[in-house]
C-alpha cells in the first residue's frame, strides 16, 4: 500500500496543514504556501513523496487487525489498525496518509478542515478541568496534554424527505361555582398532524470507536465550512475511515429523525391543556447520505480499568467529554467543607453563649 506525505516545495520536508492560518506549513523551513499555490506547484513538478511499502505485514499476535507500513520519510515501519487512513511516524514525525484508504467507496465527498488547532484545545481542556476539582492531578499533567490528537472522524451526512403524522389525545378541564355546588367539565379531543418535511445533513458517525452520545454532543457543525475532499487536509491529522456504512447508522439517524418530526408536529397543538400523542408514523423519501470526514480534537484516559473520553469539535470549539473523579481529592474536599462548617458553628456558638 502507498503512503504519503506532502513535501515542502523548498526543502523537502514534510508540509501540515495548519487550523489557524487554513494553509500548509513546513516547521523545517518556515514557509508556507496556500492550497492554490501548492496545486501550482504539482502541476510543474509533483510535490507529493509517495513510497509504496511492502505489502501489508500482518503479525500473527495481532489476528489481521494491525497492519505496518514503511514510512516514506525515513523508512521506519509505521503500524496502524485496519480503518486508518492518516497516521504519524513514531521516529521521524511525518504525517503520512494510506491513499488506498481513501479511495473508491472509503473516498469522501467533502471534508470540515480544522479550524481549532492543538493550542486551543489544549486551552479549552484546562477551562473544562478547571470546572471540575475532582479530577486526577495527572488528568492534566504535561504527559496527559501531549496525547491530545486532532482526528478526522468519519460520518455520514443524511438528506431526506419525511412525511410524519402523529395523533394525539387532547383534553381540557373548566370548573365553575354554581350556589352550593361546584361543577368539573372535562372536554376530550382527537388530535392529528400531518406534514412533509426535508431534512439536510443530519450527522451519523461511522466508527465504531466513537461514542455516538459524545459525538452528537459536539455538534453542531457548520456545513457552510464544507470542502471538496483533497487529501491535504489530512496532513499532520490523524483520520479514520468508516467501519459502519450508512445503512449500519440509518437506525440512528431514523430515531433522531422521529424525535425531531414528533418534536415540530407536537409543537403546533396549541390551546389545550394536555396533549398526549398516542400513535406516529414516519415515512422516507429520497434518503441520500453523503461521506465526509469532520474534526474533532480527542484525549483518552486510562483509570482503574475504565476509559474516560475529552473531545473537542475541532471547526467550532464546543467541548465535551467525561471526566474521571479522584475519591482521595473528594474525600479531602469533603473533609474541608466539614471543618470549615465545625469551625463556623463554633464560633457561632461561642457568641450565642
Amino acid at each position: 500500500m502507498a503512503t504519503v506525505t506532502y513535501k515542502c516545495p523548498n526543502c523537502g520536508a514534510p508540509l501540515e496543514f495548519n487550523a489557524e492560518s487554513q494553509n500548509w506549513t513546513c516547521d523545517f523551513c518556515d514557509s508556507e504556501f496556500t492550497a492554490a499555490a501548492l496545486e501550482a506547484h504539482t502541476e510543474q513538478a509533483s510535490s507529493f513523496d509517495y513510497a509504496a511499502a511492502d505489502d501489508p505485514q500482518t503479525g500473527s499476535d495481532f489476528s489481521g487487525e494491525i497492519l505496518e507500513y514503511a514510512c516514506p520519510n525515513c523508512g521506519a515501519r509505521i503500524l496502524t489498525d485496519k480503518n486508518t487512513s492518516a497516521t504519524f511516524c513514531l521516529f521521524c514525525h511525518s504525517p503520512a496518509i494510506l491513499s488506498e484508504r481513501l479511495t473508491g467507496e472509503f473516498r469522501p465527498s467533502a471534508v470540515i478542515p480544522f479550524q481549532m488547532d492543538k493550542q486551543a484545545a489544549t486551552t479549552a481542556f484546562l477551562n473544562w478541568c478547571k470546572r471540575k476539582p475532582l479530577v486526577p492531578k495527572d488528568f492534566k499533567s504535561g504527559d496527559q496534554l501531549q496525547k491530545i490528537s486532532g482526528l478526522y472522524v468519519p460520518f455520514w451526512l443524511f438528506h431526506c424527505r419525511v412525511t410524519g403524522s402523529i395523533h394525539a389525545r387532547a383534553q381540557n378541564i373548566r370548573s365553575w361555582t354554581s350556589g352550593d355546588y361546584r361543577y368539573t367539565e372535562t372536554s376530550h379531543y382527537a388530535v392529528s398532524r400531518r406534514a412533509h418535511m426535508e431534512f439536510n445533513g443530519i450527522p451519523a458517525d461511522g466508527s465504531q470507536k466513537m461514542d455516538d452520545s459524545l459525538m452528537q454532543t459536539l455538534e453542531p457543525y457548520d456545513y457552510s465550512g464544507l470542502q471538496k475532499f483533497d487529501m491535504g487536509y489530512l496532513s499532520g491529522y490523524f483520520s479514520e475511515k468508516y467501519d459502519l456504512n450508512n445503512q449500519d447508522v440509518f437506525p440512528n439517524i431514523s430515531d433522531r429523525l422521529s424525535q425531531y418530526t414528533e418534536s415540530i408536529l407536537r409543537g403546533t397543538i396549541h390551546g389545550y391543556g394536555s396533549v398526549t400523542v398516542v400513535d406516529r408514523d414516519l415515512q422516507y423519501n429520497q434518503v441520500h447520505a453523503d461521506y465526509a470526514l469532520l474534526p474533532v480534537w480527542m484525549l483518552t484516559y486510562q483509570r482503574k480499568g475504565k476509559s474516560y473520553m475529552f473531545a473537542m469539535n475541532g471547526q467550532t470549539g464546543k467541548v465535551a467529554g467525561r471526566l474521571p473523579v479522584s475519591f482521595a481529592r473528594a474525600a479531602g474536599w469533603f473533609l474541608g467543607i466539614a471543618a470549615g462548617l465545625f469551625a463556623l458553628c463554633s464560633l457561632i456558638g461561642g457568641i450565642i453563649g
